[in-house]
């Protein structure tokens, strides 16, 4: 991006915060001096070094597991402990009367531009798994209908078609995932094959939670919508990470969680609901409309809604492109210095359309749970122990697999001295 383009794309976000209260108004002054910083930074190293100054993790933690949680700027932080203190100054007057709360409705419509969707079709959660609760519970689904999903995805992301199974009859239909994947071919030709004339919804991650492969929905979607078919998706590895366009991908319905790549407060998560099936899709919690309080949402944590809004607004100052083109940066980094260690094998696909800032590895002679842990106590590294897959019904067995797998995420809070000092230890654990 030009000087000037990003400088005035600076006013632009400051501008942008007029949500933010009276006593608040110093972290508009932060946010737009790390904006005026990174305006004059030519440099990559600079300039991440500069963005790393906005976190608080203690110093010598390397934290590589934004899969799992991500680490929320300090000023979103002081912002969310700032939110607070002014509603519990007057709650009744604050919450209803001169409506704090109220200005949740800014926050949603940022969202909204977050992820490339309309106003009208975005709700404020708190998770992604509060979100595919809200899609499944909110479908008219029939004995006998089937969900097509695989064996691969996160529980958060499952458990909702298991209970419209037990308590509708529904039937769940499992794909077992190639390992590896090599071309997204495979994938489209597993989807083709294992739909049915019963196929009411394909259901699946947008991020691999297992392998960080990124599913290509827009393929999919080419795939289901001819059909009628409701392709539903859980991003709760996406946003924040890659720079995410719910209308380019296809998808009827995306739910994710801002506590992870979005580095929002705890807590805190999207759904879109594309305007055209939101007949279809009529949870209880939506019976009063989207906007962040209705009679059917109830009362809201508004400190943390609010520190939602900011934690989006910091990305937005730094470019949400160049956050993703970071993200893959150091990932690649990741990927580089494991070939150094023959005992970890490679699960993530290796074209940039199949992959995302978040790798995974198979690993020889140790235990993935036991590796982890030594890294944390001896190293202060932060890594995931990949789950294992799951599915349901006579075909269990044969959907299971074990893949023994780390996982890295590297995100703008980490720089490459971070990825080296991980992969150093892991080459020092595995022998």
């Amino acid at each position: 991006m030009e000087r000037r383009e990003f400088v005035k794309g600076v006013a632009a976000t400051v501008a942008a915060l007029q949500f933010i209260p009276e006593i608040a108004q110093g972290l508009t002054e932060r946010l737009g001096k790390m904006a005026s910083d990174l305006a004059g930074v030519t440099d990559d190293r600079l300039r991440w070094k500069r963005v790393r100054r906005e976190f608080r993790l203690n110093p010598g933690l390397v934290h590589l597991n934004c899969g799992t949680v991500g680490a929320s700027p300090g000023l979103v932080t002081a912002a969310v402990i700032a939110y607070m203190q002014e509603l519990e100054s007057d709650p009744l007057e604050n919450m209803w009367g001169r409506s704090l709360g109220n200005q949740m409705e800014a926050v949603r419509a940022k969202a909204a531009e977050f992820l490339g969707a309309g106003t009208d079709e975005v709700v404020l959660t708190r998770n992604t798994t509060e979100g595919m609760n809200q899609v499944a519970t909110g479908l008219d689904l029939k004995a006998g209908d089937e969900v097509l999903t695989t064996n691969h995805e996160h529980g958060g992301g499952r458990v909702c078609w298991q209970h419209m199974a037990k308590q509708h009859g529904v039937k769940l239909v499992y794909m077992k995932m190639p390992n590896p994947v090599r071309e997204k071919a495979q994938i489209l030709e597993l989807v083709e094959r294992h739909i049915t004339p019963r196929t009411r919804v394909a259901s699946f991650m947008h991020i691999d939670t297992i392998t960080g492969m990124q599913m290509p929905l827009a393929d999919i979607s080419a795939i289901t919508s001819k059909r009628g078919i409701l392709l539903v998706c859980d991003g709760a590895q996406a946003p924040g990470m890659l720079n995410v366009d719910v209308r380019a991908l296809g998808v009827d319905t995306y739910a994710s969680s801002s506590h992870k790549w979005m580095l929002a407060p705890k807590g805190t998560g999207l759904l879109y609901v594309r305007k055209e099936v939101q007949d279809r899709v009529k949870p209880v919690f939506m019976y009063s409309g989207y906007r962040a309080y209705s009679a059917s949402s109830g009362t809201r944590n508004v400190p943390q809604i609010l520190g939602h809004g900011l934690a989006m607004e910091f990305h937005n100052t730094i470019g949400r492109d160049r956050i993703e083109e970071r993200c893959r940066q150091l990932s690649n980094r990741v990927r580089k210095r494991a070939e150094e260690i023959p005992s970890l094998t490679l699960l993530t696909p290796a074209e940039p359309e199949l992959s995302s800032g978040m790798v995974s590895y198979s690993v020889e002679g140790a235990s993935n749970g036991e590796l982890i842990t030594q890294l944390r106590r001896e190293h202060n590294i932060a890594l995931k122990q990949a789950q294992g897959t799951y599915a349901d019904g006579a075909d269990a067995a044969d959907m299971s697999m074990n893949y023994n797998a780390i996982r890295i995420s590297t995100h703008i809070f980490n720089d490459e001295n971070d990825v080296d000092r991980a992969m150093d230890a892991l080459k020092e654990a595995l022998g």
